[in-house]
């Protein structure tokens, strides 16, 4: 009821040219503010997730293990599943103990922004190691 108070006068049969004019100001600059809110909410960029070591050192693994499977080479038609022992010694590599990689996986599986900074940090380690 009080918007359009605003920009209709109430109990007024006519309206002259000024009050008019009013109106449309008044709408055209109850829109600006609001495409602006809009737009300013669009626009900002969204805070990239800070990985601690324990991610990096995850992300790290996680590309040695791609690239041990095949899963980064374009070129093979078959993916290898590591064995125990080759994960073992990755894990070791990296200074990653079981417990950590299954703590990170469920708080990955709990974030799914957090793993999509972790699978960025992987495609990055991956494009690093091709350079």
């Amino acid at each position: 009821m009080y918007a359009c108070s605003l920009f209709f006068p109430a109990g007024k049969e006519r309206v002259t040219i000024v009050q008019m004019k009013l109106m449309i100001r008044r709408c055209v600059a109850c829109m600006a503010t609001v495409t602006a809110c809009v737009v300013w909410q669009g626009c900002t960029p969204e805070a990239p997730y800070e990985l601690s070591q324990t991610d990096k050192r995850f992300a790290a693994f996680y590309a040695d293990y791609m690239l041990l499977s095949g899963v980064a080479d374009s070129a093979r038609d078959s993916v290898a599943v590591p064995g125990m022992q080759t994960i073992d010694s990755l894990l070791d590599v990296h200074t990653l103990t079981m417990k950590e990689f299954n703590e990170r996986a469920e708080t990955y599986r709990q974030e799914p922004k957090l793993w999509r900074a972790i699978l960025l940090e992987v495609k990055n380690n991956l494009r690093d190691r091709d350079e």
